[in-house]
């Protein structure tokens, strides 16, 4: 009887004992496991993070994603480049209709830092060529000045004065005069990298 007594008393040190052992082995395993990445590498680090949705870069999209990205900055492209921004006769003030064109493209040159862009300044055939350059200049610059207080940086955008010379309508009547007073926004640079 007192074996019997004996021999439970050490069974159930054994279990308790291995018990012990395991669980201060999974906490020694928990310590290390915690020092490992509190000392990795900055560069293991790192990939850690790029694994993570949030820190996809684009070397890690996939091509659908990569195929949709330039979709999606061409059709913005487009959008940006076919908006034109239309004037009063002999003004160069930006018309309240015309805002939120400008608007729009200021949005799209602060969502793609690197684009650089040019602005040609229109006019219609009335007036001598001389004033008209310098009705298109102004006009042009009217609409970067626009832009740049929106909040995109003066040095990525040019101006150019082309006047009566490139009209968008060859007619000689108000609408086509009013189509012919206008700002031509074109893209000269800076597109992002894998958009082409």
């Amino acid at each position: 009887m007192f074996a019997m007594g004996y021999f439970k008393q050490f069974k159930f040190v054994v279990v308790v004992g291995a018990a012990l052992l395991l669980a201060v082995g999974c906490a020694q395993q928990t310590v290390k496991s915690d020092e490992a990445v509190a000392s990795a590498s900055p560069a293991m680090k790192k990939a850690g993070a790029a694994a993570s949705p949030r820190a996809m870069s684009e070397g890690s999209m996939t091509e659908a994603e990569r195929r949709r990205s330039r979709a999606n900055f061409k059709r913005s492209l487009s959008e940006f480049e076919d908006g034109l921004v239309y004037f009063d006769f002999d003004r160069s003030a930006i018309r309240p209709d015309m805002r939120a064109v400008l608007d729009r493209k200021a949005q799209f040159l602060l969502d793609f830092s690197t684009v650089r862009v040019q602005i040609e300044g229109h006019c219609d055939e009335r007036g001598t060529a001389e004033y008209n350059v310098a009705l298109g200049h102004r006009r042009g610059q009217t609409a970067k000045d626009y832009l740049v207080s929106l909040g995109v940086s003066a040095s990525r955008i040019d101006t150019v004065s082309y006047g009566e010379e490139r009209p968008a309508n060859s007619a000689s009547h108000e609408l086509a005069w009013a189509q012919n007073r206008r700002a031509k926004f074109n893209v000269i640079g800076g597109i992002p990298s894998g958009m082409n």
